[in-house]
């Protein structure tokens, strides 16, 4: 099994304030025991060879990702190039992409029922086809969790569940995270989450971390 976040932001992200570089991200996924992970910059990816190469020295298997925005609602997509990311704007769009595309194209419904405006919210269950995984995002409190109607539909469609981190700051790294049973390749892991050969590992959140993320040091300003 290996330990693995699929969805997290750094400086180079173009609309989030972010202090730290791919490459202290990088360090500390080393640090934690991650063999892969995947830097999902909004309406970006991340492409600097320079970075990918620093990855493999430290024996971290970084994918190449972004959270795109596709009819006003985020989608993770896994394995893709800046270009491929701008040509795919509508569900029809990405549902062509992915039959060309094949196996090595990962598709991952991120936060869907959280309650911010680019959530999937309907559209998870009308374009189900679509989704390789369904995410157990990180902000949840014993006594409000918006993964809940996500789990939901997962179970009943029987959609394998990711943990994913969402981090935007390098604290917020670390809790939340998947264990894939596969070998640390993109295409081992891939084919691992649609088989469901997965355990997600998340953690309720404080209230003391929900003050830090929101009012202390926000950073989310989409």
């Amino acid at each position: 099994m290996i330990k693995v976040d699929l969805h997290m932001h750094t400086g180079e992200d173009p609309h989030d304030g972010l202090r730290y570089p791919a490459t202290a991200l990088i360090d500390r996924a080393v640090e934690l025991g991650f063999a892969a992970i995947a830097v999902t910059l909004h309406g970006k990816v991340l492409d600097d060879p320079r970075v990918f190469a620093y990855a493999r020295e430290r024996g971290l298997l970084l994918i190449p990702a972004c959270e795109s925005r596709i009819q006003k609602v985020d989608v993770l997509l896994y394995n893709v190039t800046q270009r491929e990311v701008d040509g795919v704007k509508s569900f029809a769009a990405l549902r062509e992409f992915k039959r060309a595309r094949g196996e090595d194209l990962l598709v991952i419904a991120p936060h869907p029922y959280y309650p911010v405006g680019h959530s999937l919210r309907r559209h998870l269950e009308a374009e189900l086809d679509l989704f390789d995984a369904i995410e157990q995002a990180q902000l949840h409190l014993p006594w409000l969790n918006y993964n809940k109607r996500a789990l939901a539909v997962a179970a009943r469609y029987g959609k394998p569940v990711v943990a994913n981190s969402d981090a935007h700051n390098l604290w917020m790294f670390g809790r939340h995270y998947t264990w894939v049973e596969a070998a640390p390749t993109m295409a081992a892991i891939f084919a691992a989450i649609r088989a469901g050969r997965v355990q997600w590992h998340s953690p309720t959140v404080s209230v003391w971390d929900i003050v830090r993320m929101f009012v202390i040091e926000p950073v989310f300003v989409r």
